[in-house]
């Protein structure tokens, strides 16, 4: 499942594959497309899953706000189990 530097390997019988950031800037290099946007759609939400499911409206709506102002660092993309990326045609 890992490379000996630690990439993950994908098959094609996976459900998902699991890419690196720069994987996705490698596929995205072959075709004429430019990148609007790479973001987090979940960022850290999958690893705080319980204590988020547990908040009220007003403390999620927060969270929310804070997923929002950090879901196109770049620094912080790879810790998201989703991506998406956002390309427009060359």
């Amino acid at each position: 499942m890992l490379t000996p530097d630690w990439r993950c390997i994908s098959e094609p019988k996976d459900l998902f594959a699991m890419v690196r950031t720069e994987d996705i800037a490698t596929l995205d290099a072959e075709v004429p497309v430019k990148r609007i946007k790479l973001i987090a759609t979940d960022g850290a939400t999958n690893y705080k899953r319980d204590y988020i499911d547990a908040m009220d409206e007003e403390t999620f709506d927060k969270w929310m706000d804070y997923h929002f102002a950090i879901c196109e660092r770049q620094d912080l993309i790879g810790a998201s189990h989703h991506t998406l990326d956002i390309l427009q045609k060359a």
